[in-house]
């Protein structure tokens, strides 16, 4: 729980900067990287590294949610995810004009909830033997 709350609060920190300078330089920094490591520019665009960070950015939540309340399903954190990511976006659009909110956003944060919430019910199937039920 300590370790889900302390990752709430440092995504807190990145989204609702009102600044975007901190965001644009993380991408522009892994898109450098990796086009450094010998990734065609082509593939490596700032939209498509910043997609797949937004969803990075999402998927430890609900994976750690797992583990904090076992009961809710897999279903229900990639639900969550949605929720969060929209008010993130409504927050940013509404509250810093510097900051942008955006529909392909709340798909990247949605679908890194999927990926985390799918990760965790796949750990928890993996430790459960195998008459347990698990959602």
């Amino acid at each position: 729980m300590i370790l889900l709350g302390a990752y709430l609060v440092a995504v807190a920190f990145a989204v609702f900067q009102p600044q975007p300078e901190a965001a644009v330089g993380a991408v522009v920094w892994v898109e450098e990287a990796l086009v450094s490591w010998g990734l065609s520019e082509t593939l490596v665009s700032g939209t498509r590294v910043e997609f797949v960070l937004n969803a990075l950015l999402f998927a430890p939540i609900s994976f750690l949610g797992r583990w904090v309340w076992p009961k809710l399903r897999w279903t229900d954190w990639v639900a969550y995810a949605f929720v969060g990511s929209v008010a993130v976006e409504l927050t940013q659009g509404l509250l810093f004009p510097d900051r942008s909110a955006q529909f392909v956003d709340v798909v990247s944060n949605t679908s890194g909830g999927l990926i985390g919430a799918v990760a965790a019910a796949l750990v928890t199937r993996l430790k459960v033997p195998a008459t347990g039920a698990v959602d």
